[in-house]
């Protein structure tokens, strides 16, 4: 892992002063303005973000633990920080909340944010990542946990679900209940966990014979795609399995509209339990969501208060299987 720039390396790479560069910092008013520009563009080249010490912040770290999420209005990643926000509360560390948006960018932002704020540490969880984007991430200087996404424990800490697990549940359900052509629609590749539930979905497909098993791929996770993915269809499957719940309540609106009977007709079965999945009476997979804020919450302050001694951990939780009316 390449250790974060310092003050030192901005000084060399733009060729003046450790002083000249803590001015611009500090102090940009003092120093020529072509030089301030060539000192900021190394900065900005260098990913370098700087100590609370060179802006006159000498302060142990704050009691407090950033959590970036990509979506909060999302009630999945609300109850990530629902459990992260306990279980920090119960440490006594504030949790400040930042909203990425999924953009790698403002998730740079924020973690400098962090960092020149002097917080212990920070859980993130993106909702794409290439390995380039989460690199970056982990210069950044700050304590680092990934939730809902396996992390090499070389690099750091993580909690995720076992989402292969999760997609052979889900299937293995609808062809106990004697489905044999199984339709799973899917978000997009790029997901890494939609991938990992479309991969549990062929091995339970796979255990036995005479079932056919289809993917369609929605542009976005959303009921109104759902409902589009059977309105696409020519003919219908004994039962759908969708990667997330919204997709699977707007695939049983789309079952509605052509006058097929849920679970009659078709059997549909959805993933995360979300508050929507109550609503529709939405058989689905359970993530235990909460025990992933609070455990990614323990593993940070265990690597912050432990210090050498901390060992890395990627933690997995398992699914469970909720039965209601549509499976």
């Amino acid at each position: 892992m390449r250790r974060p720039a310092r003050i030192q390396d901005v000084a060399a790479a733009a060729g003046v002063s450790v002083t000249t560069v803590s001015n611009v910092l500090n102090r940009p008013e003092r120093v020529n303005a072509r030089t301030v520009e060539r000192v900021r563009s190394v900065i900005a080249d260098l990913d370098y973000v700087p100590h609370p010490g060179a802006v006159g912040l000498r302060a142990v770290h704050a009691r407090s633990i950033g959590l970036v999420l990509p979506d909060i209005a999302n009630s999945f990643y609300a109850r990530i920080a629902k459990g992260a926000a306990d279980a920090a509360y119960r440490q006594g560390y504030a949790l400040s909340l930042c909203h990425s948006d999924d953009d790698p960018a403002r998730e740079q932002e924020y973690l400098s944010m962090l960092v020149e704020q002097r917080a212990s540490g920070a859980v993130v969880v993106p909702l794409s990542a290439d390995p380039g984007r989460l690199e970056r991430l982990r210069r950044r200087g700050v304590p680092l946990v990934l939730a809902d996404r396996t992390r090499a424990t070389e690099e750091g800490c993580s909690v995720s679900v076992d989402d292969v697990a999760g997609g052979t549940l889900a299937v293995r359900h609808l062809l106990e209940g004697g489905a044999r052509s199984v339709l799973v629609v899917n978000g997009t590749r790029g997901i890494r966990q939609c991938a990992d539930r479309y991969q549990g979905a062929r091995q339970a497909a796979r255990r036995l014979r005479g079932v056919t098993l289809e993917q369609i791929v929605a542009e976005r996770m959303t009921v109104e795609c759902g409902t589009e993915a059977v309105r696409r269809l020519e003919t219908l499957p004994d039962a759908v399995f969708c990667t997330n719940d919204f997709l699977a309540v707007g695939v049983c609106r789309g079952l509605a509209e052509r006058g097929a009977d849920v679970p009659g007709d078709v059997r549909v079965v959805g993933y995360g339990d979300l508050d929507v999945a109550g609503l529709a009476a939405l058989t689905t997979i359970r993530q235990p969501v909460e025990e992933l804020g609070s455990a990614a919450i323990e593993l940070l302050l265990d690597e912050v208060e432990a210090g050498a001694d901390h060992a890395h951990e990627a933690r997995v939780f398992a699914p469970s299987l909720v039965v209601r009316e549509t499976a």
